[in-house]
């Protein structure tokens, strides 16, 4: 297995726990700690809505396993996850940053992502290879919308996960009523294992009241205090039936007993042959193994609780990470598919099995080049091994082989099957490739692919302008290397204008691009207004035929196609999901339907060369599909009206014209996108504009303003409005909410001096087009007087009104 004794040489130290006198030492400097077994790894995430504590949580979790010597804060800028210049400034994190320790006998390979919308590929290329995540809340705020997001993400690949509600020191924290939102908003059954306990106002000090005091464990029906100002030393003690926090405790106990009784079978026999029917004598490692079986198995979510910033309640967190989420054992075997993804095969991990690695992030470092991150699901990656890219179709080498602790680096021999490493020199490698072994001719052939990574489509897009001529090749060279990096940057050259244009997925996004260029690349170079990044469509039907006819060096190329255009209505919510029936051959990509139909194939009287028949001149059917469907794509690619790319339409590839030996692949694809072309041009083709999913939390007076300025000025309509009290009271309205069990948070609110002067806030959610909330920011804190916030993430494009279509033509071409 993979040496990290470069890990131990880190560790600082360790820190006391105090149990009945007893203490017990956490470090990662553990006998044996370099021959961790797969069994005893984790690949997990933390996820969670930008700002809720995910980069303070881990660099406590760095800072107690003995990674770090001291507390990183990210006011301060010293933190060791964030470290690009452009994260520190801003105090957020930009990308995901991976880094391995060790936590009780167990290696934990940690990814910290991104929380802000602007950054969601980050997060769907993390946890595309993790095997289970950290849910980060935010207590005062609860579910919020971008932790909806992540937490979709995280159901698209059944990731395992914890939840931990974080902030509950501060006014308005509210422990129960997010539990009860983690229920309702995200569909997942919690597991309360833990309970915040206050300081009782009465008795406290002035620096205490209100704090949180301990953290009860109902599990082993322990407390946990801090004694300490760094959160090091955690004295555990035995619950007393006299503390104030017990009947709650025991209540909590009893929830967790009956909850896992309904949906593990083993706890059941466990209840009654050992335990005689007392849900408080159910042995603790029982339990345990009960909550890590359903939480293996998706059916629940185990809760815990602290506040990451005043260093309450992250090492029983660490704990719960090595106790509760999977190992790469655990985790179902991996997808692919072979010869042209008609064929699905399993990928079971197995360190003997040839190699089969998926790269899922790229990072250009100017010393070392390019930094391909791996996830290895078969096999042993060794140093200097020779790699075959079966999506590229190219052969790469292993110069080096790194682990990675966040921007410091480890040179490492080799990386085994379930484990997480960088690779150095490979020169095209991107983000979703497959790679096996150089001489696996096996998986070579059939052309092995694992799952590809969804990248989403870009709203913005603004004009890169370098200073000078001079100055063209280094914003080139740097564009590739941001493109390489980060795969929802598009790079292309309006043909009208000639300029050189770059798309993200938001203002900041592209922000966040400048600063690099100007500051990581020393790039001169100027970027222009930022603009929307539309599609295009059409209302109507039409058909076209062209006759591609033209000479290169003396070879003809020729070919006929015949292709339909129309337009379609499609539900937003089923945007994205690629679906291939073989019923009528109909293939939906994105928002986009198309069908490719070889049986109209006309003008080649050899039928026998379309079923494989090995002749240089003749192509075989799967090529024919191929070089069809490269002209859909391009056809795609740009609309009639600005040039943009096309959503909602139908294309059918109806008939197909060969010349024998004239008839190239060249010339079939360039027939069918130019026989696209004249028909959305015939087919009253239109734009569409992007559509926002908009959150909006505001006082309650003003929700007027806030509600007219949306559907009157932004053309937005809105869905819903709710209060965050509102959740709370309804929830014993139904049976199913009674069966969930939530803390009173009257047992907190009891105890903190300044909750009366909290207020819920209210939370509009509304459809709003994107163009209608630039500068939204600005004149929200004008409508709140600062108190409000929002957030928003693209649902999917619609229409828009003809007059609002002129404007942006003429506004895009300078009329």
């Amino acid at each position: 297995m993979i040496s990290i004794s470069c890990l131990f040489t880190r560790t600082r130290g360790c820190s006391k726990v105090a149990r009945s006198g007893v203490l017990r030492l956490y470090s990662t400097a553990i006998k044996g700690a370099h021959d961790f077994s797969t069994a005893k790894t984790r690949n997990i995430g933390i996820i969670a809505h930008i700002d809720a504590g995910k980069t303070t949580t881990t660099e406590r979790m760095l800072y107690y396993a003995g990674v770090t010597k001291r507390l990183g804060d990210i006011d301060d800028g010293d933190t060791v996850m964030d470290y690009l210049a452009a994260e520190r400034e801003r105090g957020i994190t930009i990308n995901s940053a991976a880094i391995t320790f060790g936590w009780q006998g167990h290696r934990i390979n940690l990814i910290d992502t991104p929380g802000h919308v602007d950054f969601t590929m980050e997060v769907e290329r993390s946890v595309r290879v993790l095997d289970g995540a950290v849910t980060i809340l935010d207590g005062v705020a609860g579910v919020e919308a971008q932790t909806e997001t992540v937490w979709r993400q995280a159901d698209r690949y059944d990731l395992p996960r914890l939840a931990f509600v974080n902030k509950l020191d501060r006014t308005g924290g509210a422990y129960g009523r997010t539990v009860m939102e983690l229920w309702k908003k995200l569909q997942a059954r919690p597991l309360v294992t833990q309970l915040p306990v206050y300081y009782d106002d009465d008795n406290a000090d002035d620096r205490n009241k209100g704090r949180l005091a301990a953290v009860v464990d109902v599990i082993e029906m322990t407390k946990h205090q801090w004694t300490s100002a760094d959160g090091h030393t955690m004295t555990t003690t035995t619950l007393d039936p006299a503390d104030a926090a017990y009947d709650e405790a025991v209540r909590a106990r009893t929830a967790l007993v009956e909850t896992l009784a309904e949906m593990d079978e083993a706890i059941v026999d466990v209840f009654f042959e050992k335990a005689d029917g007392d849900h408080m004598a159910v042995p603790v490692s029982a339990l345990k193994a009960s909550i890590r079986r359903v939480t293996l198995d998706g059916k629940a979510v185990p809760v815990l609780c602290g506040a990451a910033f005043k260093n309450v309640g992250v090492q029983p967190l660490l704990d719960a990470i090595v106790d509760y989420l999977p190992s790469p054992l655990d985790r179902p075997a991996a997808l692919a598919t072979v010869s042209d993804a008609r064929r699905q095969l399993m990928v079971p991990l197995d360190e003997n099995a040839p190699l089969c690695a998926l790269a899922f992030k790229v990072v250009h470092d100017a010393r070392r080049g390019p930094l391909v991150y791996v996830k290895i699901y078969a096999g042993k990656l060794s140093n200097r091994m020779t790699l075959f890219n079966t999506t590229t179709r190219t052969k790469e080498r292993a110069n080096k082989l790194l682990q990675m602790y966040a921007k410091d680096v480890e040179e490492i021999p080799s990386i085994s099957a379930g484990n997480i490493g960088v690779i150095v020199g490979l020169k095209h490698t991107r983000t979703g490739d497959t790679l096996v072994m150089g001489n696996d001719k096996q998986a070579i052939k059939a052309n092995l692919q694992l799952g590809h990574i969804d990248i989403p489509s870009p709203a913005f897009f603004a004009a890169i302008e370098p200073h000078s001529v001079s100055d063209e090749p280094a914003v080139e060279e740097a564009l590739q290397h941001l493109t390489r990096e980060d795969p929802s940057l598009n790079v292309w050259t309006d043909e009208e204008s000639g300029q050189r244009l770059l798309s993200g997925m938001g203002e900041l996004h592209l922000e966040i691009v400048k600063d690099r260029l100007i500051n990581d690349f020393k790039c001169k170079t100027d970027m222009g207004k930022m603009r929307i990044s539309y599609r295009e469509s059409c209302q109507g039907h039409a058909d076209a035929s062209f006759d591609y006819d033209k000479e290169f060096l003396g070879k003809r190329a020729r070919a006929s196609a015949t292709v339909a255009i129309s337009g379609t209505l499609q539900d937003m919510e089923s945007l994205g999901h690629a679906i291939d029936s073989e019923k009528d051959q109909w293939v939906t990509e994105g928002s986009n339907q198309f069908r490719i139909d070889l049986s109209g194939v006309v003008g080649d009287d050899d039928e026998d060369s379309h079923d494989g028949k090995k002749d240089k001149d003749k192509l075989r059917r799967d090529e024919i599909y191929q070089a069809v469907h490269t002209g859909v794509m391009a056809g795609m690619a740009r609309g009639a009206v600005l040039g943009f790319p096309l959503a909602h339409v139908k294309v059918d590839v109806s008939r197909l014209q060969f010349y024998g030996e004239d008839t190239t692949a060249g010339a079939i694809s360039a027939s069918v996108s130019h026989a696209m072309q004249q028909a959305l041009q015939q087919a009253q083709p239109n734009l569409l504009e992007p559509m926002m999913e908009v959150v909006t939390l505001v006082n309650e007076e003003d929700i007027g303003h806030v509600v007219a300025d949306m559907s009157g000025t932004r053309r937005g309509h809105v869905l819903s409005m709710e209060s965050a009290l509102d959740e709370a009271q309804k929830r014993d309205n139904t049976t199913t909410d009674d069966q969930v069990y939530a803390p009173p948070d009257a047992m907190n609110h009891t105890h903190m001096g300044d909750i009366a002067g909290y207020k819920a806030k209210h939370r509009i959610k509304a459809h709003v087009p994107l163009s209608s909330m630039l500068g939204y920011s600005s004149a929200l804190r004008s409508l709140t007087g600062g108190s409000g916030s929002f957030s928003m993430r693209v649902i999917g494009y619609g229409d828009m009104s003809k007059d609002r279509e002129r404007a942006v033509v003429n506004e895009m071409k300078g009329w």
